[in-house]
């Protein structure tokens, strides 16, 4: 257990990780997405969490999902012993199968602005408008194509084909970013959402990402983005949410990112931008938010070859 100074309470091990997760959007933090240090702070982030279940039962590994591959709706990532099923239109799109089920696996951390907080996880499966289908061989082998880590800004405002890691992360076409202090950092997007942000939202459902604005209303024929959610149209999908990781399925789908960027690393070499000149947090030699506070210094560089942290993938060998 541990004491988290957000909510007043003890937490669980795994609800530690989930507001580790959700507080990494703060605008005065931005550690873990739209910036340089998404894929180093995500694979820090899940080998800390399988060492935690190794501590439990030593023969335990994170899997990845190769969303690529294994695309159905009836794949066995959905299987009653494993991920759980799509939500029950009938109970507000609550799973009701598998070891995540509804009264099985209980949510207690939420969201700033959610207003809801089903205490239940919420999926959808290829139901969003924003990402109805996942993400195709062809997808990441374009952005495995391109040679540059990163670019300037080093943000989500990065110009297509310049960034492996803005194209691998999902933001096209972005206009401008903007800081809500509650919602966070919200980018203005006006292409589609592909890879890491469309795997989420396929999952979630209906919604496109907080900060972007609100909720999806379909009580029109047309597609509409309201600013107030409308509690009788509108469920939040969980793997939509800051707390995404609510949701299990989030580690396999983090760790096929990370699978991913090993195989970018194979073609291209062990490159990482910036070496300086960056937010704070993203820099090659900077200590990475929280893991600095937990008294550990952990940086980019030292996230670049995944066998120094004692863990390889089978696409690997």
């Amino acid at each position: 257990m541990a004491y988290s100074s957000s909510t007043g309470v003890w937490t669980s091990t795994y609800d530690t990780f989930v507001l580790w997760h959700r507080d990494a959007f703060g605008c005065a933090v931005m550690a873990a997405h739209m910036g340089p240090a998404f894929l180093p702070w995500h694979r820090q982030f899940i080998r800390m969490f399988e060492l935690e279940l190794q501590a439990i039962e030593p023969t335990v590994t994170l899997p990845y999902w190769d969303w690529t591959a294994d695309r159905a709706l009836d794949s066995y990532v959905w299987a009653d012993d494993f991920m759980g099923g799509n939500g029950d239109p009938n109970q507000g799109f609550a799973v009701t199968t598998g070891p995540f089920r509804k009264d099985k696996w209980e949510l207690t951390v939420f969201d700033y602005p959610d207003p809801d907080q089903y205490p239940y996880l919420i999926r959808q499966l290829g139901d969003s408008p924003f990402a109805p289908t996942l993400p195709t061989e062809e997808d990441f082998e374009t952005a495995l194509a391109i040679p540059t880590y990163d670019a300037a800004p080093w943000n989500t405002v990065i110009p297509a084909g310049r960034s492996f890691r803005n194209a691998l992360e999902g933001w096209q076409d972005c206009v401008k970013e903007t800081c809500d202090p509650v919602n966070g950092m919200a980018p203005t997007r006006t292409g589609p959402h592909k890879l890491h942000n469309g795997v989420h939202l396929w999952i979630a459902g209906e919604f496109a990402f907080a900060v972007e604005g609100g909720r999806e209303d379909r009580r029109g024929e047309n597609l509409v983005v309201v600013e107030t959610p409308t509690p009788a149209t509108d469920v939040f999908g969980t793997m939509a949410a800051n707390t995404s990781l609510n949701d299990p399925v989030f580690w396999l789908h983090h760790c096929n990112l990370d699978r991913l960027w090993s195989e970018w690393m194979r073609r291209h070499g062990e490159i990482y931008d910036p070496v300086s000149g960056g937010p704070y947090g993203h820099n090659i030699d900077d200590a990475m938010w929280p893991y600095n506070f937990l008294g550990m210094t952990i940086t980019p560089r030292m996230m670049l070859t995944s066998s120094n942290l004692g863990y390889i993938y089978d696409t690997e060998v």
